[in-house]
């Protein structure tokens, strides 16, 4: 097996504050390797941050590979000043931990100096003006090689600067106690490009609300994709449209849709967002992990939709998580999932998040937040097995009322009574009888053969018609699959794909498409008639 490279890591001090919550204070850099029961220095191998108990004195997080820190601060020629360098840069950063939330804050003591640094051209050069303070610092130290590092971190934000003069015409930026208070400049510039200068900021004006929106119009527009749903699709708008409307510090509510696969969850939250017109993200939640584990996190599902928003952070704030799922994230022994569900729970009752990425540094606040959740729940979907050799498990057809679900929802063991009850409201999307299948493929506004006869009728004067057998045949398939409703557009394409060439091939001679079982059969087998 090949070598694993040495990787840096700061070293914690773990300071108790109660039961819940540790303090961490930065002590060392240290060089190991990271394995699965913790971070290897020497023979030693202590916790990571994440992994905390009362037993530990000592911790370790931010772990970076060499490359990586090359990346981060763009420097590449001495590993052992970037090791150095990377320790000074956090060395005055602690780390407050949540083990019952699952959250890791940090506290910058550096933003409560009264340090100011004015970065401005001098005609094509670089340069920055410190005030008092700084000045006392470089000069009250003994320590060459802290100098060294004081220096270096500022030439580096040098470097930075004189990337955006070159990139944006920025002539001069004076940040006072971590904050930007004024840029001059040549050309726009917008704030969020500083920060590789450590600059954080708050949210933009709230977003303004479109006033043609409203609570008929959401349902109806639903309602039109929808089918099967009805009661269900009038809380659903209902929820959201008064989230939709809330002011900042009114009340949002999160709500949990329990279903099999196939009854439309997902296309509901689809074209809610659509009518809303607010951005939305779509997440598996089984997927994702906490903070500093390989994989998806909460924050990265933050980003994703900061920048669905085109990185405004109150439109951000405003819009949609979807997290599919929800009902796997307690199926397993593993302490990830249940930290993962625990930090989930946290985003439900409105947490509030930092977010640090090579792209991106914000705070984000979820409380806000439109928050739903989706998931089969498969235990609660089942009938008692009958008694004989020929008895089976049958799927019940009706989950019943939302007390019973979120009953047997707690019964069965997915969720505890006070974790539920930061969801505000559960729907059930019930199984879907045959006749409202069949309503959806021949009249939801997302199903594709709708599509199909409208656009055949307008661009080749085409009558696309499905008789009995055909719907009846295509029913039949979608039942034997896995995957319920959701593949119907995928069965129509497949049926209809042949037919559609042929009408290509001889474009104005054909005025009627008939489609039968057989076409279901063969997609070769249409009837196309003048």
């Amino acid at each position: 097996m090949q070598q694993k490279d040495l990787e840096y890591a700061i070293k914690y001090r773990v300071i108790k504050l109660d039961e819940y919550k540790y303090l961490l204070f930065p002590v060392s850099l240290e060089k190991g390797i990271e394995l699965e029961e913790g971070f290897k220095i020497n023979k030693k191998i202590l916790p990571r941050s994440y992994e905390i108990n009362d037993t530990n004195k000592y911790v370790v997080d931010n772990i970076y590979e060499k490359d990586e820190l090359e990346y981060l601060y763009d420097y590449e020629e001495d590993d052992e000043f970037l090791g150095e360098y990377f320790y000074e840069d956090l060395k005055d950063i602690l780390l407050l931990i949540n083990t019952k939330e699952h959250t890791r804050n940090e506290i910058d003591l550096r933003v409560m100096t009264n340090k100011d640094i004015t970065y401005f051209m001098d005609e094509t050069i670089p340069s920055i003006i410190l005030n008092e303070n700084t000045l006392n610092e470089l000069l009250n130290s003994n320590d060459i090689d802290e100098i060294k590092l004081l220096l270096n971190k500022y030439k580096l934000f040098l470097n930075k600067f004189n990337d955006f003069n070159r990139e944006k015409g920025v002539t001069k930026i004076k940040v006072s106690n971590g904050k930007i208070e004024n840029i001059e400049t040549t050309n726009k510039v917008e704030k969020k490009d500083f920060k590789n200068l450590g600059i954080k900021y708050g949210s933009e004006l709230e977003p303004k609300r479109n006033e043609d929106i409203s609570y008929t119009g959401l349902r109806n527009y639903l309602k039109e994709r929808i089918y099967g749903h009805d009661d269900e699709i009038d809380t659903l708008a209902q929820i959201l449209y008064m989230n939709y409307t809330a002011e900042k510090g009114e009340s949002i509510e999160s709500i949990l849709l329990v279903g099999p696969t196939g009854t439309g969850k997902t296309e509901t939250v689809k074209a809610a967002s659509e009518y809303l017109d607010i951005p939305s993200v779509f997440v598996n939640a089984s997927n994702i992990v906490p903070q500093g584990i390989k994989g998806m996190s909460i924050e990265e599902v933050i980003v994703s939709l900061y920048e669905k928003s085109d990185n405004n952070l109150s439109k951000t704030e405003r819009g949609i998580v979807f997290l599919d799922e929800f009902d796997k994230l307690n199926d397993s022994d593993v302490d990830i999932k249940a930290a993962v569900k625990n930090i989930l729970l946290t985003f439900t009752a409105g947490g509030t998040f930092p977010i640090d990425t090579d792209r991106h540094t914000f705070s984000f606040d979820s409380s806000m937040t439109n928050k739903i959740y989706a998931g089969v729940f498969d235990r609660i979907n089942v009938q008692e097995k009958g008694i004989g050799f020929n008895s089976h498990v049958i799927k019940k057809k009706d989950l019943g009322t939302e007390e019973e679900i979120r009953k047997k929802i707690i019964d069965q063991g997915y969720f505890s009574q006070e974790e539920l009850t930061r969801i505000s409201t559960i729907l059930a999307f019930n199984d879907l009888d045959r006749e409202t299948k069949k309503q959806i493929l021949l009249e939801s506004k997302l199903s594709e053969f709708r599509k199909k006869k409208e656009r055949y009728k307008r661009q080749f004067n085409i009558d696309l018609i499905a008789d009995e057998t055909y719907i009846d045949a295509i029913i039949d398939s979608l039942e034997s699959s896995s995957t319920g409703m959701r593949s119907v557009n995928n069965y129509v394409k497949r049926t209809i794909n042949n037919a559609e060439k042929a009408i290509l091939e001889n474009n104005n001679n054909y005025k009627k498409l008939l489609l039968t079982k057989h076409t279901v059969e063969d997609p070769n087998n249409f009837d196309l008639s003048k």
